[in-house]
């Protein structure tokens, strides 16, 4: 894993502590780069009954980006994040760490 994607996980899981977290649609695209970054493809065999509505919302973004490598997933993470950073929080220091 790379130092920036280390750092941006970090960040992101220490949002929803905060209360200043992101919007659920934010959440799932946080979701999807993570998994594929960090599991790879997602496993059809795994997939969430239409009943199990977030754990499904969850899988379907996943898979959605099958055949995506785990640096261009780590890359999309990051990326994800200065946007949000820069949309909703200009002033956090770890912003510039990350466009660095």
């Amino acid at each position: 894993m790379s130092s920036k994607f280390e750092k941006a996980v970090a960040y992101v899981q220490s949002l929803d502590k905060g209360g200043s977290g992101p919007d659920t649609n934010t959440k799932l695209e946080f979701y999807k780069f993570y998994k594929q970054a960090t599991a790879g493809d997602a496993d059809p065999a795994k997939e969430p009954s239409r009943f199990q509505f977030v754990e499904r919302a969850k899988w379907v973004a996943w898979n959605d980006i099958k055949g995506t490598s785990k640096e261009e997933a780590e890359a999309s993470y990051v990326k994800r994040l200065i946007q949000y950073l820069k949309d909703n929080h200009p002033n956090e220091p770890i912003l510039k760490e990350l466009e660095g």
